[in-house]
């Protein structure tokens, strides 16, 4: 039995924790929510509750054998995200330093460290601070990669995150009357939470992975427009319009009101460097079999 480290245990966070209790790890979780921490405790989960960057969990968590770092921003703006992932990943470093972790870490970072690319592929290697956004996530990075040399990190980039109790777009969809605020003509790169799990869990597999940064998303990127008409089809609703001038949700537009980021990100340099591969080819199989099921 091994024992693994979850630093921030939400969404993704829990989905990994009871993935990893039924394959028979111990599993140690910080959260700062306090509901959460009772859910988990009640599932098996050993639970410190208090913010990664604190430090405060650091004597509490010892003889680990892998750690995820998986916290989501604690609000505020850019301040909260300089917050929970800068500040976050010094504080995993510290904890690594003083327990002399030598397990293999992963941090969950994001697609949106790469810019438009006018719907062009892009690598690993395409990551620019193209935002103030994008700037704070690759610092948050280069912070975890400058942990001890004997521990083997890897940053999975995720993109854009649905599953099961996580349906936003068709929700939207659903609420939209035929009309969708914002634009469709750019590309989403999605993944869906069982195949970030088996993404983690691939890192973890013997020998493990090489250490990096991976994108994590599906292998088929589409356009909104044709995502939104195929799931509306499954959904048995009519067609749907995209208008530009609509206020909508935040997702529709970028914060300065232009349209969102347009580019393919390709998943190549993961499955290549171990046995992996998407469940759910694409957001429209992925979000179908939810509606249907």
């Amino acid at each position: 039995m091994k024992t693994g480290l979850i630093l921030g245990c939400g969404y993704v966070g829990r989905a990994l924790a009871s993935s990893r209790r039924s394959s028979g790890d111990r599993i140690l979780a910080v959260t700062r929510n306090a509901d959460t921490a009772r859910e988990l405790t009640s599932e098996g989960v050993e639970v410190f509750q208090g913010s990664l960057q604190d430090g405060e969990w650091h004597d509490w968590a010892q003889k680990v054998d892998w750690v995820v770092n998986c916290v989501s921003s604690a609000g505020g703006g850019l301040a909260g995200y300089r917050l929970s992932y800068v500040d976050g990943n010094r504080s995993l470093l510290e904890w690594m330093e003083k327990t002399r972790f030598a397990g293999p870490a992963i941090y969950t970072s994001s697609v949106s460290v790469y810019p438009d690319s006018q719907g062009g592929w892009v690598g690993e290697s395409d990551a620019r601070p193209h935002s103030e956004r994008a700037e704070i996530m690759l610092e948050a990075e280069e912070m975890f990669f400058s942990g001890p040399p004997t521990v083997v990190k890897v940053a999975l980039r995720l993109g854009g995150i649905y599953g099961p109790g996580r349906s936003f777009l068709a929700n939207r969809i659903r609420e939209a009357n035929g009309v969708m605020p914002g634009y469709g003509d750019y590309f989403l790169n999605l993944i869906r939470l069982e195949d970030i799990v088996s993404a983690m869990e691939a890192v973890f597999k013997e020998p493990p992975c090489q250490q990096g940064f991976f994108n994590v998303v599906d292998d088929q990127p589409m356009l909104k427009s044709e995502l939104v008409s195929g799931l509306a089809s499954a959904m048995g609703l009519g067609r749907i319009t995209f208008d530009p001038n609509s206020v909508g949700h935040r997702s529709s537009r970028r914060s300065d009101g232009e349209r969102p980021a347009n580019r393919r990100i390709s998943n190549k340099g993961f499955k290549e460097a171990v046995d992996w591969s998407p469940r759910f080819p694409n957001g429209l199989s992925g979000m179908t079999q939810l509606v249907s099921s």
